[in-house]
């Protein structure tokens, strides 16, 4: 490909300073991208493939046909006998929807009743988008700016409003 020619020499530099390289061949992953611009992302891009492989993980664990259906069903009412002491006072309607909602969050039955403990029994939402923001379970009594990660994220503070408050300053919410 010829590279365009102007006779403004402003225009010209702009054109060059812009223009993609011609010998460059497109970046494949995001290593080679932050390698070309002189980045270092080698820990950010560690945590995203660490919170890709567990989503994945807990996909092939609750998704998909026969033996995981199972799986699921009796993650749901594991689920509902965590939520039913939790919260006794709620009716088994009330129960089995909440259990569904946090059987497709993905847990293992250890880490659902530390979540149900951590983010209430309400909390399933919350606990599936501290996973996506890559918030673990172990900061939710991080306390920022005078309060704990869990007691603002039931506060309906987004968890990525969370986990960018505290990259801010200076707090590291995942793992």
């Amino acid at each position: 490909m010829t590279r365009a020619r102007f006779t403004d020499p402003e225009l010209q530099a702009l054109y060059d300073c812009l223009a993609p390289a011609e010998s460059a061949a497109p970046a494949s992953t995001a290593e080679a991208i932050a390698a070309r611009e002189g980045l270092d992302l080698a820990d950010d891009l560690a945590a995203v493939r660490r919170r890709t492989a567990r989503t994945t993980a807990s996909r092939q664990r609750t998704d998909g046909g026969g033996r995981r259906r199972e799986d699921r069903r009796s993650l749901e009412s594991h689920a509902f006998t965590l939520l039913s002491r939790e919260a006794a006072h709620l009716r088994p309607a009330a129960l089995r929807d909440r259990a569904r909602a946090w059987a497709t969050v993905g847990l293992w039955p250890a880490e659902m009743e530390a979540w149900i403990r951590a983010v209430g029994v309400d909390g399933a939402a919350i606990a599936r988008d501290c996973r996506t923001a890559g918030i673990a379970l172990s900061a939710m009594n991080v306390l920022l700016d005078g309060m704990r990660v869990k007691h603002r994220l039931r506060g309906g503070e987004p968890a990525f409003a969370v986990f960018a408050r505290a990259t801010s300053s200076g707090r590291c919410l995942s793992e």
